[in-house]
């Protein structure tokens, strides 16, 4: 079913050919891409769309990092079917994590929590990573469907440029679209396990995630958008997670301006906090990694057409290691035990992926 992807992606990795990858949302299909030019991007870029087409990446944050623009050729189409459990001889990869690891989260976690009670910040994402000591270049193909197998609703991408290195990851979060005149946006925030003895949301998962809504609120009443349909928070599934979303939809209106408009919801109170600006400032004083284009948004854009995904449940393929991504929500009823098993659990959407070697 996956050979012929497979066959494609290590000819392009082998020859060290740019492309990139991607598969939307209940989609069977898998776009694929060469990579023939990368510029730095730039929010006007959205506003220059009526014969458009490429891929974008943009980072967390621009301290560290620039956002990138490629074009390249025709997209090729290949038949991506999704199939929702793993083949029964593979063996998930388990990572074994020190008490050097927990020990340097909690460390972090109390000053995070430290700014919340002093009330600087009502919300603010502690992110962490996780290393894998394996060479998965040569794995990548074969990782890269599992993951169209096993997450059919999320934007599953596969990149890779010398800008940005090798990045993978199947992400659950809508970020913006603009399609046919509509334009929608999402707020997703709030997990729990799909454990049915996990299924009851406490007041600080709401609370999240009302935190996040009323970012996006806001931002549409200073943006004049008036009219626009608001549904939710409802529960979805995102494979082995739940979470709390809300879907916002509105016309694509002339006067609406809408590079500023995605250049002032990213990153959302989903990725980094609220207030924006003092979260910003306190996850770069906090966390020790650099979050890179973890957090950040990716996405196609084809001749005025846009969609943007928040690139979690991600991760970065060097020669010599992997590095996976993955973050939580705090506020000031977090619990440190709970969001550490909350990063546990998101590691899990490419831990799943990646077969333990005999």
């Amino acid at each position: 079913m996956y050979q012929e992807i497979q066959t494609t992606l290590q000819k392009f990795l082998r020859d060290e050919q740019p492309f990139y990858a991607f598969r939307q949302p209940g989609e069977e299909v898998l776009h694929l891409s060469t990579i023939q030019a990368a510029e730095p991007f730039d929010y006007g870029v959205l506003d220059k769309l009526a014969t458009e087409q490429g891929f974008v990446m943009f980072p967390f944050s621009r301290q560290n990092e620039q956002g990138w623009w490629f074009t390249g050729d025709q997209l090729q189409e290949f038949a991506a079917p999704h199939r929702q459990e793993s083949p029964a001889d593979q063996t998930p990869l388990q990572v074994d994590e020190s008490l050097s690891d927990f020990a340097a989260y909690s460390a972090q976690f109390k000053e995070m929590k430290a700014a919340l009670n002093k009330g600087e910040v009502q919300k603010v994402i502690l992110s962490r990573t996780l290393q894998v000591n394996e060479a998965l270049t040569y794995d990548i193909p074969e990782i890269f469907t599992r993951l169209l197998e096993q997450y059919p609703k999320a934007f599953t991408y596969l990149v890779a440029s010398r800008q940005t290195g090798i990045w993978m990851g199947a992400s659950p979060e809508l970020l913006f679209s603009r399609q046919d005149g509509m334009c929608t946006t999402v707020s997703l925030a709030g997990t729990r396990s799909n454990d049915p003895a996990d299924a009851s949301w406490t007041q600080k998962e709401i609370e999240e995630q009302g935190l996040v809504s009323n970012y996006i609120d806001n931002l549409l009443k200073a943006f004049r958008v008036d009219r626009y349909q608001k549904e939710g928070p409802f529960i979805i599934k995102a494979g082995h997670l739940t979470h709390l979303k809300t879907a916002y939809a509105f016309e694509d209106r002339s006067s609406f301006k809408l590079a500023q408009f995605v250049e002032a919801l990213h990153p959302t109170p989903a990725l980094c906090g609220e207030p924006k600006e003092k979260a910003m400032q306190l996850i770069h004083q906090v966390e020790k990694q650099d979050r890179s284009f973890y957090g950040g948004f990716l996405g196609p854009l084809n001749q005025g057409t846009i969609n943007l995904y928040v690139n979690i449940r991600c991760m970065k393929v060097a020669p010599t290691h992997s590095t996976i991504f993955a973050g939580g929500g705090l506020t000031r009823q977090s619990d440190l035990q709970s969001e550490w098993n909350e990063t546990v659990l998101k590691s899990k959407t490419l831990l799943s992926v990646i077969t333990a070697r005999p």
